[in-house]
């Protein structure tokens, strides 16, 4: 045995202290006997991770009994507790003591940590892409799809395995542009690029996509393409629709026959062509620029300036316009229209729609001059039927008149049968006098005559001459209500709507004998009922005075009764009478209503509501005081009452405050003083004397004193004090100084003396 190692040893130990590997020699039983380094290396397997041990120790058995080489990756533990990973090659060789192994390691702990790293990166980045909202799409420069993610697939509908070409996508009419574009990426032209484009879905429709396309060098020097792309199908049909929307706005405003203006800072800053022919000028730019002002009349341009000056967020919705002005065309015109807030260029301003009532203002005043026209000649038609009545009974009078002064006359009659028939030929003379002005007011040769009429008084003193304007064979009959039912009416008006509807009635039996009825009655009508009824708008529930004509003529059916409040409208070949529309617009101008109930072959009934008459409003047509009495002792009231009516004074009573209060309201502006009890008072509420001293202050309040004497306050807003006792003389002078004291002149009463 040599006594150094031989030159193989040399060289072996050589190369294992100069390499970077670690190289160990064990045994059969695991033992090393030879070790290059001591830091790493498998000279003893209890350095192995626990994880990696088992399957080391296989590597290591296989090796020992087949004689194969083996490879494996494991971890060994520092003392520190650290960990590294370790690559090995273990090498069977035959030794003198047997078979041993050679194992050369390597440190790959920063390789593998790199590794991991990298994939873990390569995952993180492949979610990414697979989860993000955008299409990414890898092709190289023929367009071929190399990577495509899950979203691509869920918007165009692809499945993955599909063939999908850029080039066979594209829409045919956005191809040759995008083409130009991936060809200026593939050629290295540009790195960056942006587009827009069609591309098809797999059910063969259309989507628009926005794409961002970058160049990708790859390490073999290949250039790939990677895109980035979004569904924007919806925001270009909406920018679509908007472009036709506006483009319709555009197309409606500039051709509309309304004038369109937008005016801002006080200056017309827009207007249509139609606008322009308004302002008298034959195109837009003529006006454009000019101060709203100087286009209105003078009497308009203040109030114009105003309205421009004020700040548009102060208005609400739209406001009328009703504007006069002379053109440029020197025209004078007159336009109606609404203006609103708007924005112009960024900047506040008004938007106005206006349109030219100039000639549809003419037209209505010609249309309204021949309506008076027409009503004039049926007036004069119907008033030749009434004359052919009226005179029998004037021929009729005359003759009363005639035989009664040639008795007077004669030498025969006495003193007493002379005034008896002077006396008869007065009352003729009366009576036909009377009928002449009936012909009159029915002629509308009188002025309007309104005033408060008991309506049933009214119908039955125009008896005689409804009687002698239906035709023979017609009977009359009158039902009239005994009760009051005042109304305050145009007296003439009532008549003449009288007389055409008993005419019409009379008519309707077309020469038939039959029955006109006229009658009145009190009716109380909701507001359900009046959904039956034809009325004005502002007329509610409550208290009427019903006028009724009713026959039993021919009737009319739904087409003629839908018809015949139309102006103009007759059924008859020669008409008479002012017509039904008259008789409408007599009503609703008296907050009235009116209804039509009628069927073929069953007559007509017409029924005229009209507002009763309140007594506080009869009162007050009379001129004189207006005094609120509110007193809960109804004998007293009643005593109140007759001493101040004694006084010429007006009363407007109650009993109790909550009674004044309401009266008070409704007639506050004529009320000109009040007798009020002291104690008078609602529950939980002030004095009703109170109350009325702040509602009006300037009032003048007579406080009728009780048996426990009022507050100082309250017994310091009286006027006049009222004692609780004393006869009618201390009450009526006490009175004479309350209605002093709100200027009223005092009246005399029937059998009061001075």
């Amino acid at each position: 045995m040599a006594d150094g190692p031989t030159p193989e040893e040399r060289r072996f130990l050589a190369l294992a202290g100069g390499t970077q590997e670690r190289i160990a020699e064990l045994d059969a039983k695991g033992r090393a006997v030879y070790l290059s380094h001591d830091e790493i290396g498998l000279g003893n397997l209890d350095c192995v991770h626990p994880e990696d041990r088992e399957r080391v120790a296989r590597h290591f058995f296989d090796a020992f009994r087949d004689g194969t080489c083996e490879r494996t990756s494991y971890r060994v533990r520092e003392a520190d507790g650290s960990e590294r990973w370790i690559d090995s090659t273990i090498s069977p060789f035959a030794a003198e003591e047997g078979r041993h192994v050679l194992v050369v390691s390597r440190d790959v702990t920063e390789t593998r940590r790199t590794e991991i790293e990298l994939r873990d990166s390569r995952e993180r980045f492949q979610r990414i892409a697979e989860t993000a909202y955008d299409m990414i799409v890898e092709f190289d420069t023929d367009w071929r799809v190399l990577y495509a993610n899950q979203r691509l697939h869920e918007v165009l509908g692809f499945r993955k395995g599909d063939r999908y070409t850029v080039a066979e996508s594209v829409h045919p009419d956005d191809r040759e542009r995008a083409a130009q574009v991936f060809e200026s990426m593939g050629s290295g032209e540009t790195d960056f690029a942006e587009a827009t484009f069609r591309t098809r879905h797999a059910d063969g429709s259309w989507r628009w996509v926005d794409v961002s396309l970058r160049a990708l060098e790859r390490a073999d020097g290949e250039r790939h393409l990677l895109a980035i792309g979004r569904d924007v199908s919806d925001r270009v049909e909406a920018e679509g629709s908007l472009r036709e929307s506006e483009h319709r706005y555009r197309e409606l405003v500039e051709h509309a026959p309304l004038g369109i203006y937008v005016a801002s800072e006080g200056r017309l800053v827009y207007t249509n062509a139609a606008g322009a022919l308004i302002l008298g000028a034959e195109e837009p730019g003529e006006v454009i620029g000019s101060a709203v002002a100087s286009l209105v009349s003078a009497k308009h341009a203040e109030g114009m300036r105003r309205q421009l000056e004020r700040d548009p967020g102060s208005r609400v919705g739209q406001e009328p316009i009703d504007l006069e002005f002379t053109g440029l065309d020197g025209r004078h015109r007159h336009v109606q229209g609404a203006a609103s807030p708007t924005t112009f260029q960024g900047a506040p301003a008004y938007q106005a729609i206006l349109r030219d009532v100039t000639d549809l203002e003419q037209s209505r005043r010609e249309q309204k001059r021949l309506q008076l026209q027409l009503q004039e000649a049926r007036k004069l038609e119907s008033l030749g039927v009434l004359a052919g009545g009226i005179a029998h009974d004037f021929n009729n009078l005359l003759a009363v008149i005639l035989a009664n002064v040639r008795y007077a006359r004669a030498s025969e009659a006495r003193s007493a049968e002379r005034d008896e028939a002077l006396g008869d030929a007065e009352e003729a003379a009366e009576g036909a006098a009377r009928l002449v002005r009936q012909l009159l007011a029915y002629a509308g040769r009188r002025e309007p005559e309104v005033r408060d009429v008991e309506l049933s008084e009214r119908v039955g003193s125009i008896t005689d001459l409804l009687g002698t304007a239906v035709p023979r064979g017609v009977a009359l009959q009158l039902d009239l209500a005994p009760e009051s039912l005042s109304v305050h009416v145009d007296v003439v008006q009532l008549e003449q709507v009288l007389m055409n509807l008993v005419l019409n009635a009379a008519e309707s039996l077309e020469g038939r004998t039959g029955q006109v009825l006229v009658c009145t009655r009190r009716v109380h009508l909701d507001a359900e009922e009046l959904g039956e009824w034809r009325r004005a708008e502002e007329v509610g529930p409550g208290s009427y005075a019903c006028l009724v004509v009713e026959d039993d003529g021919a009737g009319m059916d739904q087409t003629v009764r839908e018809r015949i409040f139309d102006p103009f409208f007759t059924t008859k070949t020669e008409g008479h009478g002012l017509g039904l529309s008259a008789v409408l617009g007599m009503v609703q101008g008296h907050q009235g209503a009116i209804r039509v109930e009628s069927a073929p072959g069953k007559g007509t009934r017409i029924a005229i509501a009209l507002p009763l008459e309140a007594p506080e409003r009869r009162l007050a047509a009379l001129g004189s005081p207006l005094v609120l009495l509110a007193e809960s002792d109804a004998a007293l009231r009643d005593r109140l009452e007759t001493l101040l009516t004694e006084r010429g004074a007006r009363v407007v009573r109650a009993d109790g405050p909550e009674g004044a209060l309401g009266l008070y309201a409704m007639h506050a502006e004529e009320t000109d003083a009040a007798v009020v009890e002291a104690q008078l008072a609602a529950p939980d509420a002030p004095p009703l004397a109170l109350a009325l001293r702040d509602a009006s202050p300037g009032l003048p309040i007579g406080l009728r004193l009780g048996g426990v004497a009022p507050p100082p306050a309250l017994r310091a807003l009286a006027a006049v004090e009222l004692p609780a006792a004393g006869g009618d003389a201390l009450l009526g002078e006490r009175l004479d100084a309350l209605l002093a004291k709100c200027g009223a002149p005092l009246t005399k009463a029937p059998g009061r003396d001075s």
